[in-house]
This record gives structure tokens, sequence and C-alpha cells, in this order.
């Protein structure tokens, strides 16, 4: 490893744009390319991911509020139709991150390097995700963010605390960010670490992708089977549980 419906929006606000061809709002914004690439960004809350997604888009971040189930956006870049699903990192709504790890290509896990205490639980919530079947041989970048925060942990040691033995190797990057846009001599900037993250995810995507894709798709489809199947067999105990007390 290198280190819902769209259009459905839960708890504050987040959209995903990687450069200037995305915009603020809602939509997918370019010329559609006729891939469809999917990322799933997870962390605890408070890491600082609608913060993140902010500043990516271009926006000079506003105070959020925790994101209560996921918010989604679209955007096209690096040859790719993107979607991005944000999900709440509350720790009564992390179980239904399961939910899409089938549909994603990839996994972006950010983590409040200033936050000593709950690092260990940080630690235990990234060896759940990274546990998951769905996840396996896809590229997860974990952003090692809030470095502009006094006693923040360097990505080393953020990549020490999670149990990954390298800063990266040919599935994960551990990347040291500030979630922040930066003023300069030619306006406001986002954060250097935050781009490479992200260009580096969809390049290891880019260059799986014939074999990345079908696989996605196939266990996409798989999931949404299963789900439906589940579905009529609740249905089926709903109707049994009311005949029977008739």
């Amino acid at each position: 490893m290198e280190t819902a419906p769209r259009g459905r929006r839960d708890g504050a606000m987040g959209c995903l744009c990687l450069g200037a061809e995305g915009g603020k709002g809602g939509g997918r914004k370019g010329k559609k390319t006729g891939k469809n690439l999917k990322l799933v960004l997870v962390g605890l809350d408070g890491a600082g991911k609608s913060t993140l997604l902010q500043t990516l888009l271009g926006q000079d971040p506003e105070p959020t509020m925790p994101t209560f189930g996921f918010n989604n956006e679209s955007l096209t870049r690096g040859g790719f139709d993107v979607d991005v699903f944000d999900l709440g990192g509350g720790e009564k709504i992390r179980g239904i991150w399961k939910a899409y790890m089938a549909d994603v290509h990839g996994c972006a896990f950010v983590v409040d390097s200033s936050d000593d205490s709950r690092l260990n639980e940080c630690a235990d919530v990234f060896a759940r995700t990274l546990r998951d079947p769905h996840l396996s041989g896809k590229p997860i970048v974990v952003f090692a963010n809030k470095q502009d925060a006094p006693g923040a942990k360097s990505a080393e040691e953020v990549a020490v605390a999670l149990g990954l033995t390298t800063l990266r190797n040919e599935r994960h990057r551990v990347v040291a960010c500030t979630a922040l846009r930066k003023e300069g001599k030619e306006g406001a900037a986002g954060d250097a670490g935050v781009d490479d993250g992200m260009r580096w995810m969809l390049e290891k995507v880019g260059e799986d992708w014939d074999e990345l894709n079908p696989r996605v798709t196939a266990e996409a489809e798989a999931a949404r089977a299963k789900e439906e199947e589940l579905k009529k067999e609740r249905i089926k105990r709903g109707e049994e549980a009311r005949g029977g007390s008739g």
C-alpha cells in the first residue's frame, strides 16, 4: 500500500475541487471525460476534512459544523470525472463508511496531528478502516493535518502512531499539510501537501485503472445486490411479524 445517492448533502457543507476546473456549489465542473473515479474522505470528527475540502475548492475556509451523513461533490480533473464522498467522522456515524468502500477507487484519511489525546482512537479507526476487504489494493493517502498548530506531530510521527512502517510505498502515502489557504504575492493558494496528496491519489488510480475500475464496478454491483436482498428479507420479516400479531 502507497502514502447514497449523488447530490445528497447532510450536515456541514463540503465539496472537493482539485484546482481551477472546480468552483463553488454543486454539480460537475469541466468537460466530462467518460472515466468516473470515486473517492471517499474519512477521519475522526474535528480532523479538518471539511476545511480541507474548502481549501481544495479554492474557497477561504469558513467555520464548519460536524458532518452528519455525507457530502458529495463532483468535478473533472486529471482525465477523470471525480465524485468525492466526504463522510461524517463522529463515533455514531462511522458505521456508514463500510457502505461506500466497494464503490470507490481510493481513500483519503485525515488526521488532526495536533491532538495527542485522540491519536490512539485515530489509530484504531484507521486500522479498522484498512481491514475492509473492499479497500485492499486501493491507494490510500493520509493527510497529517493541522501542521500549523502548536505541538503538531510530523508526518513521520503520525505514520508511526497509525502503525505504518514507512511514509510511503506502492499503496499508501502520508502527507503533512495545513488545510488552510495562504496569502501570497499572487493571492491565496492552497497548501502544497494537500495538493500533492490528491495528485498522487489520482495518479495511482490512473496507473491501475484497467484493473481497478472493473473490480470497483463488480464489487459495487455485488454490494447493491446484497443490500437489495437484505431489504427484501427485512420487508418479509416485517410482514410475517404483522401477520403473526393479527
